[in-house]
C-alpha cells in the first residue's frame, strides 16, 4: 500500500528489495520445506511409473530399496517384467541371429577358408548371458550337490556353469577335460597304493587298496563338500 496515495501497490521482489509496511504490518519467515517433500515424493512416484509401464521395474533400475526386498526371490520376482522383455527382445530376432551365423559359414565355405567344414552348414545359434546378476556360489553348490546325487549328466552340470557366467567356452570340451583329469587322480591313487611301492605301515590287505577311495561314476571333478 502506498502512503502517500493509498492506492495498492506491486511489490517487487528481487535482491535489495525494500518494502514498506503498514502501522500493524509484520513480515514472517514462510517454511517451504514441506511442499519441497511433496515434489520429491511425486518425482518418484513418476519414476516408478514409468519403470512399471515400461517393464523394467525399479528392481532393474537398481533404485529399489534393498529393506522392501526380503529375499533373493522376491527379488527375482521383482525382475520378472524385465525378464519378459529382454525374452521378448531376443525372440523377435532370434531367426535373425540364426540366418547371420548360417550366410557368415557360407562365406567362409566359398572362401575355402582354412579348416573350415565343406558341405551342409551347420545350425548355430546365439547363447546369451544372464542379464542380470545371479548367486554363483549357490549356483556352484547346487551343481555339486546335483551332479554328486546322480540326478544330473556332467554335461548338464557344465552347462548350468556356463549359464550362471563361468568363463567356460565348450561344455563338451570342459567335460572331456573334467573326466581326463580325474582318471589322472585316479591313477595316481592306484600307483601310489600298488604292491612293492606302499611304504611301511600301509602294506596291509591286497596291496594297501584299503586306502583307495573309489570316487565313483558321478565325482568327476566335482567333490561335495565336507558334511553335505
Amino acid at each position: 500500500m502506498d502512503r502517500t496515495t493509498g492506492k495498492p501497490q506491486q511489490l517487487t521482489v528481487e535482491a535489495g528489495a525494500v518494502w514498506q509496511l503498514g502501522d500493524a504490518g509484520r513480515m514472517d519467515a514462510l517454511d517451504t520445506s514441506p511442499q519441497l517433500a511433496e515434489l520429491r515424493a511425486r518425482v518418484e512416484h513418476l519414476l516408478d511409473r514409468i519403470a512399471s509401464n515400461s517393464r523394467i521395474t525399479s528392481a532393474g533400475l537398481g533404485t529399489l530399496d534393498a529393506s522392501q526386498v526380503p529375499s533373493g526371490y522376491a527379488l527375482k520376482l521383482a525382475l520378472g517384467p524385465l525378464d519378459a522383455l529382454v525374452g521378448a527382445m531376443r525372440l523377435a530376432r532370434e531367426h535373425k541371429y540364426q540366418l547371420l551365423l548360417k550366410m557368415v559359414q557360407r562365406l567362409y565355405q566359398a572362401g575355402r577358408a582354412e579348416g573350415w567344414p565343406a558341405g551342409e552348414s551347420l545350425t548355430a545359434r546365439l547363447v546369451w548371458a544372464p542379464h542380470t546378476p545371479t548367486d554363483r556360489a549357490a549356483v556352484l553348490d547346487e551343481v555339486v550337490q546335483a551332479y554328486g546325487a546322480g540326478v544330473l549328466s556332467l554335461e548338464t552340470a557344465v552347462a548350468m556353469l556356463m549359464d550362471a557366467g563361468y568363463p567356460i567356452k565348450d561344455a563338451a570340451e570342459e567335460a572331456v577335460r573334467i573326466r581326463e583329469a580325474a582318471m589322472q587322480k585316479q591313477q595316481a591313487v592306484m600307483a601310489a597304493v600298488a604292491p612293492g611301492a606302499v611304504s611301511e605301515g600301509h602294506g596291509q590287505g591286497a596291496g594297501g587298496m584299503e586306502h583307495i577311495t573309489d570316487l565313483g561314476p558321478g565325482t568327476f571333478g566335482f567333490e561335495a563338500p565336507d558334511g553335505r
